[in-house]
């Protein structure tokens, strides 16, 4: 069988090669009839069944890629997901996380953007196996070697940003940066070969590999897959209790359907230890209701693609806190000027440590902006209180209302808290003048009253907070993540003509 050439820079790259793959081998050798992984339709495979698929995955990809390669990872089933990752963690290639549900020319753009000449999509195969095949990206011909495409000796693993907010970015991150946030993260959570982590999240996404499966894995616990985004809260319940589900992290949305799902008994989730929400702002209303309903707190992990988990509510605060920082990372709190003396205190968060990503792929300003000194610049203002923190939204996202910086996401929790409102997003628009108003888009049900609104929301935010418009939505519009789209609602909202309640 042949080998690929050695990358540009192999002979000085870290020692780190293979560290996430050497992880993995060592924990299915020692325990290779455990269950390491449930497919989508049941399907267990041992942790001895999936080192097989990765080193097959593995001399699929020795023998087909050239050293100049660099892979866009575009499967949707799961195992063969976890097995080419794995694979290409073993063989040092650069591996671009793409979401098997873009379309043609998404994916295009995707692999021209990153420099993607072989993609990995699905291939017929047995249910819950690794089948997949490798194809030329879109206009590889035309594509640029690997020596001259910006990435570098170390570099392993590119996350694409979900562009909620803008224009997706490429997260460019080393093999020990990845085993540094499994490590640091799987610590906390005292992740065990006891446990059952549910994954009901994309595998191209930070969530779903680097927080569920890569820390089950390592620590050689069962992870079981789902397809969150077709779930409902009697099935997701049903999975949990059938699989003894210990562990699950997600949208704020599946605990939402849990929440409100018919004919659930309490009893349903009993096999949990841990239910953390992330990836989207948590309503206090889901948290008290999700413990009242099941006996179990519902606590709000907080992160970054950038660096990963950044803080955990571990000891349950609850209030949409986002508790401290995990340990291993650094922090720095700097000060924001206030609008006004009435405004609480907020602090632009800082973060550092071994799990931070090396930078953006070809955006020297992106990186330049966001990584300075060694320090991550979130752009998320926060509120440091002595229980715990919370995340008042970016700053970037702030909204100027004559000169009071507004934070969308309080607004946001406070609607939550309205009778009737089942979702909102709040944004900026432009005003009359130099500055903007805040807008808020609902989607509301049943026992849904504007004066009440008014009236809620008058008792729990100051003046520049309070909605100025509002637009109505049967649903708000999400990212492939489920993820709210605030360009999309923005859009709407610049076009819309319903102001007021």
């Amino acid at each position: 069988m042949s080998q690929p050439a050695p990358a540009a820079g192999a002979e000085n790259a870290p020692e780190d090669h293979g560290e996430l793959y050497g992880a993995f081998r060592t924990v299915a050798l020692s325990a290779p009839h455990a269950p390491a992984v449930v497919d989508r339709d049941g399907t267990v495979s041992s942790y001895a069944t999936l080192l097989d698929a990765v080193e097959t995955a593995a001399g699929r990809l020795a023998a087909e890629l050239d050293g100049d390669d660099v892979l866009g990872l575009a499967a949707g089933s799961p195992v063969a997901f976890v097995a080419l990752y794995l694979a290409a963690a073993k063989l040092g290639v650069v591996t671009v996380l793409l979401d098997s549900r873009l379309s043609e020319r998404e994916r295009e753009r995707a692999c021209a953007r990153f420099d993607v000449t072989r993609l990995a999509v699905d291939a017929p195969g047995p249910a819950g196996g690794a089948s997949f095949r490798l194809v030329p990206s879109p206009g590889a011909e035309s594509r640029r070697a690997r020596s001259d495409s910006g990435y570098e000796a170390g570099d392993f693993v590119v996350h694409c940003t979900s562009g909620s907010t803008g224009e997706p970015k490429g997260i460019v991150m080393s093999q020990a940066a990845i085993a540094a946030r499994v490590r640091l993260w799987s610590g906390d959570l005292e992740l065990g070969p006891s446990d059952v982590v549910l994954c009901a999240l994309p595998l191209s996404h930070c969530h779903g590999i680097d927080i569920l499966t890569l820390p089950g894995l390592l620590t050689g616990a069962t992870v079981v897959f789902a397809e969150g985004s077709r779930s409902t809260g009697r099935g997701l319940a049903r999975l949990i209790e059938a699989r003894k589900v210990t562990v699950m992290s997600g949208l704020p949305l599946m605990y939402q359907m849990l929440v409100s799902a018919h004919r659930v008994p309490a009893t349903a989730l009993r096999t949990l230890r841990l239910a953390i929400a992330g990836s989207a702002p948590l309503g206090t209303s889901t948290q008290e209701a999700f413990l009242e309903r099941y006996g179990l707190p519902l606590r709000q992990v907080y992160g970054l693609s950038e660096i990963g988990a950044i803080c955990f509510d571990r000891t349950y605060v609850g209030k949409g806190s986002i508790g401290r920082p995990i340990s291993g990372v650094e922090h720095r709190l700097e000060p924001v000027p206030a609008g006004d003396a009435g405004t609480p205190v907020v602090h632009e968060l800082h973060v550092r440590g071994p799990a931070l990503a090396r930078g953006y792929h070809r955006d020297p300003a992106a990186t330049a902006e966001m990584f300075v000194d060694g320090w991550l610049r979130t752009q998320d203002l926060v509120r440091a209180e002595p229980d715990g923190w919370y995340v008042l939204g970016r700053r970037s996202g702030f909204i100027n209302v004559a000169g009071h910086k507004v934070g969308p996401l309080e607004v946001e929790a406070a609607l939550r808290e309205c009778p009737g409102v089942l979702e909102c997003a709040v944004v900026g628009v432009p005003d009359a003048g130099t500055t903007e108003r805040v807008a808020a888009l609902l989607v509301t049900g049943p026992g849904f009253d504007p004066d009440a609104v008014r009236r809620r929301l008058g008792e729990r935010l100051l003046s520049p907070q309070l909605p100025q418009r509002y637009e109505f939505a049967e649903a708000l519009p999400r990212t492939p993540l489920g993820k709210t789209d605030y360009a999309a609602v923005r859009q709407l909202m610049n076009t819309g003509k319903r102001d007021g309640t």
